[in-house]
């Protein structure tokens, strides 16, 4: 049953409804809007502006269409809030009440915050899941050697335990942009009306209260016209992506001529005419998914750069963009974390590869410094011989350095460089060396554990506040 227009004469025109109507990717905040509904009703019995009983019909409504599900909503409306009203109106006549002192700005605002805090704590969840497989994937290679590299050339050796925590510390500073947005996402804009507040009395921390939130919007003004939450929620989804992304790049590269894995069978294809392929297809689709969630930060900060105070039905074009990348990066993050868990690294061909390219040659510029010759000069000193071609031995080595005019005295056993010995060298915090790599295992762990926790209580909150609002409806049924 649609509801009836009684400021415009004529219904509108079917395509405009069917372009207008956000019906369909309302079906992401159904289930919040029963709740923002269930608590509005609660806070307009306490405040006494409606009765017990049409509370208690009305509540009966809700619960009967939230069992329902989405489907058993009328689809000649232009939203899931009016379509949730229109049904509850339907089945009894103190549907018609349950609007008082309400506009459908703050109540889509309301939801809109309450679906993005539950998606970023979500994906904050898969971000430890996967800083978890991280810290297992370096304690179990401390000692793997690899080539490391820059700008993709062969550059010194290094360990795959470095180059995971590495990862994982880009991985945590995401889950950190996470919960941070969700500390000034979760504030309630309920009771603030179409934008200038209501003259009904409302206890709008009550509202709050009850559905999980920690704070109130308090500008009424802000609490409508406000979508920096939305824009903030598509940037963390987008900065975690970048950093999948990443790794995915990397995963690719290792499975093709590098040689350094063996893909999981269960996150790659074949091809559908050379049978001896195995594609890293997960991978790559992670790779081009963070393209389109950076497209969608783009999008949704240019629907809002000129919007003024303050509803605008523009606003309803930045829904499913949020609804899409939170998804999305949540998904993302899950299935990099099962990938890597299961990749099988190739120990014999990194270490093989690890002074590939002449990759010793910084810890020879090093030795020759040690030797009293300034860095620079020794830098082009080895510079020289890598040009050259020449072999690293002492004789290469001081006649190359006499055409700078430097007399070095060393001998080839010097120069004998392990590529175990020389990732052990660097001592320094943050090293390659092994007791640096264990000690960074440990308090990242200690780190994870502590977030683990904090994330956990945070949830553990929203859920009491949710069974208190339940319980409070169910009270009213019952008496």
């Amino acid at each position: 049953m649609p509801v009836v227009r009684s400021r415009l004469k004529r219904e509108m025109d079917r395509l405009a409804l069917d372009f207008s109507s956000s019906l369909e990717q309302d079906k992401k905040i159904f289930y919040y809007d029963i709740l923002v509904d269930l608590a509005h009703v609660l806070g307009l019995l306490k405040c006494g502006h409606i009765s017990k009983e049409d509370a208690k019909a009305i509540i009966k409504a809700l619960f009967e269409i939230r069992d329902e599900g989405y489907d058993s909503l009328p689809k000649d409306c232009e939203d899931v809030h009016e379509a949730i009203e229109a049904e509850v109106t339907r089945r009894t006549p103190a549907g018609k009440k349950m609007h008082t002192a309400r506009s459908r700005n703050d109540e889509v605002a309301t939801c809109l915050r309450m679906f993005a805090r539950d998606k970023l704590l979500s994906l904050a969840f898969s971000l430890l899941e996967l800083r978890r497989v991280l810290l297992n994937i370096a304690e179990e290679h401390i000692d793997t050697v690899m080539p490391g590299f820059t700008h993709l050339q062969y550059a010194q050796p290094t360990v795959l335990a470095h180059w995971m925590l590495a990862y994982h510390d880009m991985i945590e500073r995401d889950f950190e942009r996470v919960m941070d947005a969700f500390e000034r996402i979760n504030s309630s804009p309920l009771g603030s009306a179409a934008f200038a507040g209501t003259s009904f009395e409302l206890d709008r921390r009550y509202t709050a209260e009850l559905l999980g939130f920690d704070d109130v919007v308090e500008n009424s003004c802000d609490a409508v016209a406000s979508r920096d939450f939305l824009i903030e929620s598509v940037f963390v989804s987008a900065s975690a992506m970048l950093s999948l992304s990443r790794i995915a790049e990397e995963i690719i590269l290792w499975c093709s001529e590098f040689g350094f894995i063996e893909l999981p069978d269960e996150y790659a294809s074949s091809s559908s005419i050379m049978p001896q392929k195995k594609n890293p297809d997960i991978a790559e689709l992670i790779r081009a998914k963070a393209g389109r969630v950076l497209g969608n930060l783009a999008g949704v900060m240019s629907i809002y750069k000129a919007m003024p105070l303050t509803y605008n039905r523009d606003f309803q074009e930045m829904n499913p963009i949020m609804f899409e990348s939170l998804e999305d990066a949540d998904v993302a993050t899950i299935l990099m974390a099962r990938m890597l868990e299961r990749i099988e690294f190739k120990r014999e061909v990194m270490l093989e590869k690890a002074l590939k390219g002449f990759a010793n040659a910084t810890e020879v510029a090093d030795l020759i410094t040690k030797k009293g010759v300034p860095f620079r000069d020794a830098h082009k000193i080895v510079g020289r011989l890598v040009a050259e071609g020449l072999e690293f031995s002492a004789e290469n080595i001081r006649n190359v350095a006499e055409d700078f005019g430097y007399s070095i005295q060393l001998s080839d056993d010097e120069l004998k460089f392990d590529a175990k010995n020389i990732v052990e060298n660097r001592r320094n915090l943050g090293g390659t060396s092994k007791l640096e790599i264990t000690r960074m295992i440990e308090e990242r762990r200690k780190k994870l554990e502590d977030d683990r926790d904090a994330l956990a209580k945070i949830i553990d909150r929203i859920s009491q506040r949710l069974e208190r609002l339940y319980e409070e409806a169910t009270a009213i049924l019952r008496s």
